[in-house]
């Protein structure tokens, strides 16, 4: 196999910068500037494979690709199958982490699996490549895959790849972080750069240990969104409260609170404003037949009064008069 350089950034210099892709259209128009802006800015880092005519010439979807340094996430959203004709020959050491969305990637007999490996939405693979492989992708797929250098993770994952639920508390951590470096890439210093490749390196080695210290300051961040995360999934259920997020985390409630008190409101103030932002949303819809003690009800407020009190204190009007605000 023939070995290839280290990734450099535009101007030979190791950098951060995103690489967007909309879909504007299907096809080639949409398929071939993200691939000439990938071979062009990451080609170093990870040469494309070649893929089916039937891939570029359908494509229908959007591709986002975010790097740090020696480390990217590249994120995919199609409505159409995604299959590689022919891949490469260069000699790879890399770490790659495949996070299922929705639907699912098959990757082809990876060198150190024996046999496919499979990753459907909700569940990931993690593994060593040393070789690129052939993969192909139900007609409807999201995932993420993140690159990481193989000295940083080798030693964890060599010979032996992960596998599990992309639910766990440490995989939830590490999307957390993941959504809010492609969030801010674009205003990342380059120290702030540097510290957000190191956190993502660290929590996917929590991943594979299925632990991190959530005592570490750089991870809090991620640990609050991680929370917030599962509270809005989660704002109808009667059962939603900072301890039971706390205890689906794996982390102490008094950690969480901790985490929290560097920002701006505490997490039992965050589930009642969304709780109330999600309530104003539905009261407002068009054609909404929802009632105040319903809305009440389902958002889990004392009665109407409790909640109409609350929805007053946060939005200055009563829902009625809200409502009548956006008429």
């Amino acid at each position: 196999m023939a070995s290839r350089p280290r990734f450099l950034g535009p101007g030979d210099k190791v950098g951060t910068f995103t690489v967007d892709a909309d879909s504007t259209g299907t096809g080639r128009p949409t398929w071939e500037p993200f691939i000439d802006t990938w071979n062009n800015r990451m080609g170093d880092l990870y040469p494309l494979p070649e893929f089916s005519a039937s891939t570029v010439d359908g494509f229908q979807g959007t591709m986002r690709s975010v790097a740090l340094q020696d480390t990217a996430i590249n994120e995919l959203w199609a409505s159409s199958p995604v299959t590689t004709q022919a891949v490469g020959t260069y000699e790879h050491d890399q770490i790659r982490l495949y996070v299922g969305l929705r639907g699912a990637v098959t990757l082809r007999d990876p060198h150190d699996q024996g046999g496919d490996a499979y990753v459907s939405a909700g569940t990931y693979f993690m593994h060593h490549v040393v070789a690129e492989n052939h993969f192909h992708t139900t007609p409807v797929i999201g995932t993420r895959i993140f690159i990481f250098p193989g000295d940083a993770l080798r030693p964890l994952v060599a010979r032996k790849p992960r596998a599990g639920l992309a639910t766990s508390p440490a995989a939830q951590i590490l999307m957390a972080h993941t959504s809010m470096v492609q969030r801010t890439v674009s205003d990342l210093s380059p120290a702030a750069a540097h510290a957000s490749r190191n956190a993502l390196l660290e929590l996917a080695k929590g991943l594979i240990l299925d632990d991190f210290d959530d005592r570490e300051p750089t991870f809090m961040p991620a640990l609050a969104q991680a929370a917030k995360d599962l509270a809005d999934a989660q704002l109808t259920h009667a059962e939603l409260s900072p301890a039971t997020i706390a205890a689906q985390l794996h982390v102490s409630l008094r950690t969480l609170q901790r985490t929290f008190a560097s920002l701006d409101e505490p997490f039992s103030a965050y589930i009642r404003r969304r709780r109330l932002e999600e309530a104003a949303e539905a009261l407002t819809a068009s054609g909404s037949q929802l009632s105040i003690s319903e809305a009440a009800a389902l958002w889990h407020f004392t009665d109407s009064s409790h909640f109409i009190r609350a929805f007053k204190k946060q939005y200055h009007a009563t829902p009625a008069q809200f409502a009548r605000r956006l008429t």
